[in-house]
């Protein structure tokens, strides 16, 4: 018999800090690089979580134009 799942925790903000999206880009632009040398160096070769993430970066960066 399969052990009962329990499900995923929930998560209540405590409090909202709005950010500019300048501040986002610039924060986001470091964890990717972070993440990625953090990949390399442990030689981890799987890069799906990175092209997602550097996907997001790069959606975020064509969206700033578009609302200036």
């Amino acid at each position: 018999m399969d052990a009962a799942l329990s499900p995923p925790l929930r998560v209540q903000p405590v409090r909202v800090q709005h950010v500019s999206q300048d501040v986002v880009q610039h924060r986001l632009d470091k964890f990717v690089h972070d993440f990625h040398a953090r990949s390399v160096a442990k030689n981890t070769g799987e890069s799906t979580t990175s092209a997602q993430l550097q996907k997001l970066a790069d959606a975020l960066a064509e969206e700033k134009p578009r609302k200036n």
